[in-house]
């Protein structure tokens, strides 16, 4: 009959012996995600420069923002649906349409800096309601959480500000003095991203405003995978695999909700990176 010091004796060697073969278990089965392709979704022959494209996946629409105008331009399966914007104070016109971005229901978010507004659409083009920015200075860039929470680059404060009613009662502010000349600004699931033009670099904070890390060029970001935009493709930084080669020059790119869009000057992209997992 074992006593009470052989049954803990006993009870201790197995609890020892089940860890080591988890933990040999664990060790054998770690497994490296790894990029091996770029599925090309969607190719848009624009006519016009884009400076920015999103993409809804909910309604499979495209949104362009065409280069240094009021207008908009929608795509469904790579075929043009409807422009909307132009001068003007109706829903649908713009006077200085300066970000887009897509909510979380996936429909069109518009920034208009003049009228210091967010108007959103639908999938076709056709308003559905509008946000006064009343306490904003200069908003100029944006993006919103899946929570409906604002992130919104003011030029004035040279900040971004964190808002969920989008007044100043419930303001939290960061990134003052860190961002010069920011031309994008995006949302990921745990992080904002700020690509500061005329400095080449990217800053990284975390959804909270704590600075998080910098670096040198335009850089975007798929789960723990960083990538960087290169003249002629796009580099995974872990591989030094190069996607989405082209003779055409890529000027932008992002990486949001698992879906790739590059820009060039006449063509945009849209795509999805596919990981194979390796054992480790």
């Amino acid at each position: 009959m074992l006593n009470r010091s052989s049954i803990f004796r006993f009870s201790f060697f197995s609890t020892i012996l089940v860890l080591l073969l988890f933990g040999c278990s664990s060790v054998e089965l770690q497994i490296d995600h790894s990029p091996v392709q770029l599925d090309i979704i969607q190719k848009i022959n624009s006519g016009f420069i884009p400076a920015k494209c999103v993409y809804s996946s909910i309604e499979r629409t495209a949104f362009i923002l065409e280069e240094n105008t009021n207008y908009i331009h929608i795509y469904r399966n790579g075929k043009k649906i409807n422009t909307i914007g132009g001068l003007g104070f109706e829903n649908t016109n713009f006077n200085e349409l300066s970000d887009i971005t897509i909510s979380p229901d996936g429909k069109l978010l518009v920034l208009d800096s003049f009228q210091k507004k967010i108007k959103k659409f639908d999938k076709d083009g056709k308003w559905i309601t509008e946000f006064d920015l009343l306490d904003f200075s200069e908003p100029k860039l944006f993006d919103i959480s899946i929570d409906e929470t604002f992130y919104i680059y003011d030029d004035n404060r040279k900040e971004i500000v964190i808002s969920k009613y989008l007044n100043e009662k419930d303001f939290y502010t960061f990134g003052k003095f860190q961002l010069i000349d920011p031309q994008k600004l995006l949302l990921t699931k745990n992080s904002v991203v700020v690509f500061n033009g005329s400095e080449n670099k990217t800053i990284v904070f975390d959804t909270l405003g704590k600075f998080l890390d910098e670096y040198n060029g335009n850089y975007q970001f798929d789960g723990d995978h960083t990538y960087k935009l290169e003249s002629y493709n796009i580099l995974h930084c872990r591989s030094d695999n190069k996607f989405a080669v082209s003779t055409k020059r890529w000027k932008n790119f992002s990486i949001k909700g698992n879906f790739v869009i590059l820009l060039s000057d006449n063509e945009v992209w849209i795509a999805k990176f596919i990981y194979q997992q390796q054992s480790g």
